[in-house]
This record gives C-alpha cells, sequence and structure tokens, in this order.
C-alpha cells in the first residue's frame, strides 16, 4: 500500500500470469476483496523444470476507513494498482476558531 499524498493512496498486487477473465475486485462494507483464479484450460500437458509465475490462485482482503473511496484499478506490466482516495466530509474537517481579545 503507497500513500501518494494526504488523500490518495495505491495499493498493488503483483498479479503476472493472470489473465483479465481471472481477477476480481469487489468492495462490500468497506471490505475490498482481491481474487485471482486461475481457469483451467485444456492445453498439452507440461512438465517444468522451474516455473517462475505462480498459477495458484490467491484472495487478498483489505479493510477500508468509512471515508475512502476506490477510484479506479489498472493493470500494467503485471501489476494490480487500485487507486484510493480519502475524502473526509467537510463537517469532519478541522476548523480554525478565531479568538476575541478584549480590553
Amino acid at each position: 500500500i503507497a500513500q501518494l499524498d494526504d488523500t490518495h493512496y495505491v495499493i498493488e498486487v503483483a498479479v503476472a500470469g493472470f489473465e483479465e477473465d481471472e481477477l476480481d475486485i469487489e468492495l462490500k462494507e468497506q471490505v475490498l476483496v482481491v481474487k485471482g483464479s486461475k481457469v483451467k484450460k485444456d492445453l498439452p500437458e507440461i512438465t517444468y523444470a522451474h516455473k517462475g509465475i505462480s498459477t495458484r490462485s490467491f484472495e487478498r482482503v483489505f479493510t477500508l476507513n468509512p471515508d475512502v473511496q476506490v477510484r479506479a484499478a489498472t493493470v500494467k506490466n503485471g501489476i494490480l494498482a487500485i487507486a484510493l482516495e480519502l475524502v473526509v466530509p467537510e463537517e469532519q474537517k478541522p476548523k480554525k476558531i478565531a479568538i476575541t481579545y478584549s480590553k
């Protein structure tokens, strides 16, 4: 999780080897769930001496603050980036109180 500034964050997850239809992101009741499920394809069986990219399914769960909103999700170079923004309502922002001096 990277903090870009006071209100913008990015969750980054490595998803190299996953196709577009094998990734899913869901937000429900402030819980963000990122899932990757490899789909078995009818390909010839290959025996690998070493396989550098994992083919197992995964699930990552992130509990978000109620004031955090998911803005976008993109995949670039095998990294899934989920953009988040902290949106604090005006009534919850700190306010300066003027001081009146009397003589």
